[in-house]
């Protein structure tokens, strides 16, 4: 090699050296992913007035985010986040669903819990109420 050259490599970094540097990089990218991604979910809540299916296939998809971010959450630490995540009413349900010791797919629950929220409701299903942007205008009326 010619000094020319051998001058203009002497700044290049060894190609394996970029690739580790390139994993370490990706690695600490993925960690923070996994933690986001954990922490939104822990701090996930049905929010009142919500049909129990709306909220569950929120969870389901952020169950599957956290797997595809390399995480593994067992199908106990599911439910428990499910059970966590729900609002009051389902506390009953909590009860009757350890004293059976059953367990049950995500799916399963999903279906149990809209079940029990049916009986809640009279057998009505649970309308999300829609957000309502309200103006309220100055009265016109004059006082005499």
């Amino acid at each position: 090699m010619s000094s020319v050259s051998q001058k203009q490599h002497e700044n290049f970094f060894p190609v394996k050296e970029i690739i580790k540097n390139l994993e370490e990089l990706l690695k600490s990218q993925v960690t923070l992913a996994r933690q986001s991604t954990i922490t939104n979910l822990m701090k996930s809540q049905q929010k009142i007035d919500t049909p129990v299916k709306g909220h569950m296939l929120k969870l389901v998809g952020s169950f599957v985010e956290v797997q595809d971010n390399e995480a593994e959450l067992g199908m106990n630490t599911q439910i428990e986040i499910v059970f966590k995540s729900l609002t009051n009413e389902f506390v009953g349900f909590r009860a009757a669903y350890n004293l059976r010791k059953k367990m049950l797919t995500l799916t399963q629950l999903m279906n149990e819990l809209q079940s029990y929220e049916l009986m809640l409701n009279g057998g009505k299903l649970v309308q999300e109420k829609p957000e309502t942007n309200l103006a309220v205008s100055p009265s016109s009326s004059k006082e005499k």
